[in-house]
């Protein structure tokens, strides 16, 4: 199965719980002619590495996301973790951080993903990059729209930078586990104890 079918079940059962029977209906109306029992299979196999949650309710089962377990989708994480920048710096971080990430400039899909909508800025432009269809067909997760603009920085910003460095330390102390390895004691920047 590929990665847009993750996606399409993983969307479909982000905000409800759906049996098998309305998740089979729900994909062949969406071109996914899949048997029953593959469907099922694929169901459980997502249950037991934690991207959904399964519950018994008789006469069957339902499954919905399991917003509780380990998130991995960069463009989901991103998203909650912008709602906190300075509005001002919140799209060219965005930029900053995907193109960074990705090695490539950003398209616009990839921005409402996050829930940016490209504006004017000064940190910010269109890309002119020669690249872009062929940067267009290597993404396999969604289609990319062949009208969609792409964005990509202009320069290094110290106050982009600056904010995408909180964004990327955010995300990071929320994903890794650093029981026993932190200070206990409230501590101050590293740069103003080692001075």
């Amino acid at each position: 199965m590929s990665e847009k079918f993750f996606n399409v079940i993983i969307n479909m059962l982000n905000e409800r719980q759906l049996s098998i029977s309305s998740i089979s209906r729900q994909l062949k109306s969406e071109g996914y002619d899949q048997h029953r029992l593959i469907i099922t299979g694929y169901l459980r196999a997502l249950n037991d590495t934690g991207y959904l949650v399964e519950q018994e309710i008789p006469p069957s089962k339902v499954y919905s996301y399991n917003h509780r377990g380990r998130e991995t989708d960069i463009y989901r994480i991103l998203e909650n973790s912008l709602k906190d920048v300075d509005p001002e710096y919140r799209y060219p971080v965005a930029v900053y951080i995907l193109t960074s990430l990705l090695n490539r400039p950003c398209f616009r899909y990839e921005l409402s993903l996050v829930g940016i909508t490209p504006k004017s800025s000064p940190y910010v432009r269109e890309s002119r990059n020669e690249r872009l269809k062929e940067f267009r067909e290597d993404i396999s997760r969604f289609d990319v729209p062949e009208t969609d603009k792409a964005y990509e920085m202009i320069g290094n910003d110290e106050g982009v930078i600056l904010h995408s460095s909180d964004v990327i330390n955010g995300i990071m102390k929320n994903l890794l586990d650093l029981t026993g390895l932190k200070s206990r004691y409230h501590s101050t920047r590293i740069t103003e104890q080692w001075e």
